[in-house]
């Protein structure tokens, strides 16, 4: 069973996947590049998966899984779309909003697990979460310092 605590840390991280998973497919559309485009059509297949992880892991813990996306998602993804409708081809811009929001995503993943008690597997899937984002963080800022816009 898990604790009201745990129970509200993993619904915010299903959020925030979510909110990944829709940006992601957001700035697959925003970018001219091939290559970026499957990246972030990759990413975006990776927070669907995070988000479902962590909903097995709430719906198992006994507590209702969250299921949409978060205000905050909802307004960097409006900024991505204003500014790259009047900034044509600037894929440099949209890796940076990415960075942005996996940046916001690792700060969230790390607070759960800082001040949450999580159970060994809850804590396993968070951590591992974890590393992904941060594997992904590494690529986008290889790919925007590969970028000249």
């Amino acid at each position: 069973m898990l604790t009201k605590e745990a129970a509200e840390q993993l619904n915010h991280l299903i959020i925030i996947a979510n909110d990944g998973k829709i940006g992601y497919a957001q700035a697959a559309d925003n970018v001219n590049s091939s290559m970026l485009k499957s990246m972030f059509v990759r990413l975006s297949s990776e927070r669907a998966e995070f988000a479902e992880q962590l909903t097995r892991l709430v719906a198992a813990g006994g507590a209702e899984p969250e299921h949409g996306s978060g205000p905050v998602g909802t307004l960097h993804r409006v900024w991505i779309d204003i500014k790259t409708a009047f900034v044509t081809d600037d894929n440099h811009s949209v890796l940076k909003e990415c960075i942005k929001g996996d940046q916001a995503a690792e700060a969230a993943y790390e607070t759960a697990l800082k001040e949450t008690s999580l159970t060994g597997e809850e804590r396993n899937v968070v951590e591992q979460q974890l590393t992904l984002t941060r594997d992904a963080i590494f690529a986008l800022k290889q790919e925007q310092d590969r970028v000249v816009d």
